[in-house]
């Protein structure tokens, strides 16, 4: 099976599907689809590795799964050489030296609509814009030499880069995720911020969490809360103390429920800090995640906290909904309650299949009730 056949079926997408997805992409990408039949005809043929897509099928087809050439199965191309190695690096430097901090601010509000369009809509459709921006934050920061720019082009390609990686992680692209948070603690290293890089660091232990690494998870966790001490923001501690929580319910282990108390500690009435943009951690949020914990371990009152949370959470956080489902799919069934079981589950796979997220895909298959 070739790669470009192997994602498909990951996605879970049936060829029309895929043709729906692709009509919406299209315009994007600035091609123009013939009929539905020529297109199952081309589809095949890139399947089987009969034909090798050119660069718009390429594009099409990153722009529908949110993976890159390389994991889709294409050949890299050269990129032919246009101007002598002295006059590429002086055009490079130029470019970067226009670079001031209003266009870091509109770069980091760029970053940061992604992230709102992505609770929405879902990675598949996103990644491919959010690597064009990392690769442009990347481009300019390597060839400035201002240190307060440098300083925080890094921090805007720390966000784009943790961004990048989750939602790498939620289309099942596991090495391309953990590439992305190496760029995001690189460069939150070079702007000086140790909570860029403790929420880089946290979250690239979803990543060894998904591969079944779990101690080397919940040791990469416990390391980053060291590394940022009791000094850093409350809404960071209360998020790290959480992803600890959770990593520990993936183990088995009832010591969970601790490190959702000391999560709980943290948690304030202002959930939202403009410094932590990509933190969204209020009530609903916080019982979102303490069902799915307690669901793990098998405790009966994560149905209390799981419904609690559904009633409250902001409709807008797709993906979420969908793994909330999922955990209230699990735990109704532990009690027995099929039925309802099932009707959740339905709706978590409606739910994924929205925002393309094989992530939560797989843990809908992994409850192993048939819905």
């Amino acid at each position: 099976m070739t790669p470009l056949r192997r994602t498909r079926a990951e996605f879970g997408w049936k060829v029309s599907q895929l043709i729906a997805v692709l009509r919406r992409c299209a315009p994007h990408a600035g091609v123009s689809l013939g009929s539905d039949k020529s297109l199952k005809t081309t589809i095949s043929r890139h399947e089987t590795g009969r034909v090798t897509p050119d660069e718009d099928w390429r594009k099409l087809y990153r722009l529908a799964y949110g993976r890159t050439d390389e994991e889709l199965g294409f050949a890299g191309t050269a990129v032919p050489e246009t101007a002598s190695p002295a006059d590429d690096l002086r055009q490079r430097l130029a470019t970067a030296r226009r670079v001031d901090m209003p266009l870091v601010r509109q770069m980091q509000q760029q970053v940061h609509q992604i992230r709102l369009l992505d609770r929405r809509l879902g990675a598949p459709s996103l990644l491919e814009q959010t690597r064009s921006v990392m690769a442009t934050l990347a481009e300019l920061l390597g060839y400035s030499l201002s240190p307060s720019v440098r300083e925080a082009l890094a921090a805007v390609l720390a966000d784009a880069g943790a961004l990048a990686a989750w939602q790498a992680l939620d289309v099942g692209a596991v090495g391309q995720a953990w590439a992305h948070y190496e760029t995001a603690k690189t460069a939150a290293r070079e702007a000086a911020s140790p909570v860029l890089l403790a929420h880089a660091a946290g979250e690239q232990a979803y990543v060894l969490h998904d591969v079944g690494r779990l101690t080397d998870a919940l040791s990469l966790v416990r390391q980053t809360r060291a590394l940022v001490g009791r000094s850093c923001p409350p809404l960071l501690l209360c998020w790290l103390h959480a992803v600890e929580a959770e990593v520990q319910a993936a183990l088995a282990d009832d010591e969970c429920r601790t490190a959702l108390d000391r999560s709980a500690m943290f948690l304030t009435a202002d959930t939202t800090d403009p410094a932590l943009p990509f933190i969204m951690l209020n009530e609903a949020h916080h019982a979102r995640w303490r069902g799915h914990c307690l669901a793990q371990v098998g405790d009966n009152e994560a149905i209390t906290y799981l419904m609690t949370a559904l009633g409250e959470m902001d409709a807008s956080f797709v993906r979420a909904a969908a793994g909330l489902r999922c955990d209230l799919a699990q735990a109704l069934a532990a009690q027995g309650e099929l039925d309802e079981a099932r009707a959740h589950l339905r709706r978590a796979r409606l739910l994924a299949n929205q925002v393309g997220s094989v992530r939560q895909r797989k843990r809908i298959m992994s409850v192993g009730l048939a819905a």
